[in-house]
């Protein structure tokens, strides 16, 4: 343990330290905080790489991702959002002498709770209530959905119920080889492999057909596939909107003229136009974006970067897109960059079999050097471009000038934006900032050098070096405070460890236009969280208490395992921890059962008409309380009975119940007219009447609250009003969360 420093401090009174090792803790997540976006932004590079292969059914070479991107997703991605929570695990195990602890664990399943239940919250309140958001790839949802589940069941299958209290190597070697399962598995779903050789249909196959009450009414297509890889499917996005006619684009197939181009650079800048074609129809308007994308070349040494859009007017079958080269040194190799043309328009499309397929249309341009000539006579120019074919020169000056930056930077920059004026809590988070970023700018290098590994490794080092810290801190404060570390896992590091998930999955949602970055990754890395986070370290554990045998301190410590390990075990006491699980399992399985039920029944996981979403997001947030309260109970009553400890988790689910519903009800009665005026009178065919007993005959009559049903025992929300009436439908809004059965109408 590094700190405290001193003993001075054991003479402070109890409030101040507990103060300030609480902000000290604060302060650590601050600067994790920091780390990570530099640990993300240098998976993102490595993620992003690119190569170009000959396809095997067409002979043409195409551009190519080098990882799959569900692989990169459910690895490096999602060790870039779990690495504090990875690396706290590991970190307090190998400094705890590979002891059990309990910060690790706790705060794994806590951190697993919190990007379920609040993150997922959060985002399915960002999204407007006339938009939603799908999950494109499902196959890989219910891949790393299922092993969610499966992951913390079987932490509690090898922690009580296989060997009591004590990891086996062989448990915890299982849970480590459970990772490259999770990813291999997921990239069969990935290819289509379940599916009958294609990846499944993620488009919404209608348009919305009315608006009503807030709410559209949508068709929902089936996922089509194929039996047997010699029978092809074919199948088409339809419009089932009235008065639509089937019929074919008629705009058009934009193209290059072919998949390369070669252009010519000297010792000065020229501008270069490179042709699209628009092929077999040149009927009507159309248009695509276009944009250029290094690959060896550097944007601003060998090409300026650009980006715009192409406008194809009716009867124009050729446009241009402007390049501008920049001069070309002495002894400068040949570099490529590509042209991008992506998101078509106005019925044209691009050809599936040239590079980029359906979705965009690649070109690759390859920029020679005009002095290759004057290069021969030198011997320095002739070593100067052996060195820039061993390392590219203007990807290293960018890394430099990049690096350079960033340390001015993390000082100046108090936003993001430069046209942004700066508010005060800007300027008070930059100056909290500084000392975190301006050394992390010094010692991680930019994310664009090498390719991102260096920042990779570097950034890893640090967050690695600061959850070290984070431990000690959190140790002192429980102590301090007088509370289990595991309490303080569950709640304080947790939520530190998660916040930037919180943001990072708010914005994805908001931008992105499918919903897989906000519920696919929070289901992976929960999954990874486990069998990497957990599985690492005690594996590491177990097998050295399998070595290294009984020694007199773990008799002391263990003294009850003695008589049935007398040779050592790696002893983790699963009490609390188990029954976290268990709640947390609970708990889990309704909030997925609610994120499907909200695809079926409102076209997508996130937004949706506003009541629903709302009183989704609470039913997320009681569950969340739910778990934290009922672990902390169980940690208060260490000696609670199997019989208590169930009846807890009763008493828990009611109360939940009972919250939701009266959450459900005063929602309406606040977001709806109707319901503000029920309030006060009774308000009948637009006309306020008086409340005798003829307006409240005449009005619809909401039925005893013990006849609705929540979700979570039948499936269903809601039941038919007596006596034909008509529920009003910001109530039916409100109550709906699940399809199926009867509901509010």
């Amino acid at each position: 343990m590094t700190f405290p420093l001193t003993t001075v401090e054991q003479s402070w009174s109890t409030g101040v330290r507990a103060l300030l090792y609480a902000t000290a803790l604060i302060y650590l997540f601050l600067g994790v905080n920091i780390v990570s976006d530099k640990f993300v932004a240098s998976i993102e590079v490595i993620t992003s790489k690119k190569k170009r292969i000959r396809h095997r059914s067409t002979g043409r070479i195409v551009t190519v991702a080098v990882w799959n991107g569900t692989v990169a997703n459910l690895t490096l991605m999602a060790l870039g959002s779990s690495a504090p929570e990875i690396l706290l695990s590991v970190v307090e195990t190998t400094m705890g002498r590979f002891y059990s602890g309990q910060l690790g664990p706790s705060t794994i399943v806590g951190s697993a709770a919190f990007n379920l239940f609040m993150i997922i919250a959060v985002c399915i309140m960002s999204i407007p209530s006339t938009e939603v958001r799908r999950i494109k790839e499902t196959n890989v949802f219910f891949v790393t959905a299922a092993f969610s589940i499966f992951a913390y069941l079987w932490m509690l299958f090898i922690c009580s119920i296989s060997s009591p209290d004590v990891i086996d190597p062989w448990e915890a070697c299982l849970t480590l080889a459970f990772m490259p399962v999770l990813i291999f598995i997921s990239y069969l779903a990935d290819i289509g492999y379940f599916t009958g050789g294609r990846q499944p249909l993620a488009v919404q196959c209608a348009r919305p057909l009315g608006i009503e009450d807030d709410h559209q009414a949508i068709f929902q297509g089936r996922f089509v596939g194929r039996s047997s890889s010699s029978l092809p499917s074919d199948v088409s996005e339809i419009d089932f909107s009235p008065n639509s006619e089937a019929k074919r684009p008629s705009g058009g197939v934009i193209a290059f003229p072919a998949d390369t181009w070669d252009v010519a650079s000297g010792l000065e800048a020229r501008e270069v136009a490179i042709p699209v074609l628009r092929r077999q129809s040149t009927a009507g308007t159309v248009s695509c974006k276009y944009r250029l994308e290094g690959r060896t070349a550097v944007p601003g040494y060998d090409f300026v970067a650009a980006d715009g859009e192409l406008v194809f007017g009716p009867g124009d079958a050729r446009a241009f897109v402007p390049v501008t080269l920049l001069p070309k040194r002495l002894g400068e190799h040949k570099d490529m960059f590509q042209v991008i043309l992506e998101e078509a328009d106005g019925d044209g499309e691009f050809d599936s079999r040239t590079d980029g397929g359906e979705t965009s249309c690649v070109l690759t341009v390859t920029i020679h050097n005009e002095n290759d000539d004057l290069a021969r006579f030198s011997a320095t120019v002739r070593a100067s471009r052996w060195f820039d074919g061993v390392v590219n020169m203007d990807s290293w000056r960018l890394s430099v000038r990049t690096w350079r930056e960033e340390i001015v930077a993390s000082v100046t920059q108090v936003v993001e934006d430069e046209d942004e004026t700066p508010s005060t809590l800007d300027w008070a988070m930059h100056i909290a900032s500084v000392p975190w970023k301006a050394p992390m700018a010094v010692v991680v290098p930019p994310s664009n050098l090498a390719g991102g590994w260096p920042c990779f490794i570097m950034s890893l080092a640090v967050i690695g070096g600061l959850t070290c810290w984070v431990i000690d801190f959190a140790e002192l404060f429980g102590c301090v405070v007088g509370i289990e570390d595991s309490i303080t896992a569950i709640t304080f590091v947790a939520l530190g460890t998660s916040m930037p998930d919180l943001f990072a999955s708010k914005t994805a949602a908001c931008q992105d236009e499918w919903a897989d970055a906000s519920i696919v990754n929070v289901t992976g890395s929960n999954s990874v969280n486990v069998f990497l986070g957990i599985g690492l370290s005690w594996t590491m554990s177990a097998i050295y208490w399998a070595m290294q045998g009984a020694t007199d301190e773990w008799k002391i410590i263990n003294g009850d395992f003695v008589e049935q390990y007398p040779g050592g075990a790696f002893v983790v006491r699963s009490g609390d921890l188990g029954f976290s699980v268990v709640v947390f399992t609970l708990a889990a399985m309704v909030a997925l059962t609610l994120i499907s039920a909200r695809r079926t029944r409102f076209g997508g996981e996130l937004g949706g008409p506003y009541l629903p979403k709302l009183m989704s997001s609470v039913l997320l947030v009681l569950l969340w309380l739910f778990y934290i309260l009922l672990s902390i109970w169980k940690i208060a009553h260490k000696d609670a009975s199997f019989g208590e400890q169930a009846f807890a988790i009763l008493i828990g689910a009611c109360i939940l119940e009972n919250v939701l519903l009266a959450c459900g009800v005063v929602a309406w009665l606040t977001r709806s007219p109707e319901g503000m005026a029920k309030l006060k009178d009774i308000e009948v065919g637009g006309e306020v009447a008086d409340g005798g007993p003829k307006a409240l005959e005449a009005a619809p009559q909401l039925p005893p609250l013990h006849t609705l049903t929540m979700l979570g025992r039948t499936g269903a929300v809601g039941t038919l009003l007596p006596g034909g009436h008509k529920a009003p439908a910001g109530l039916a809004d409100g109550l709906r969360l699940a399809a199926g059965g009867a509901s509010l109408r």
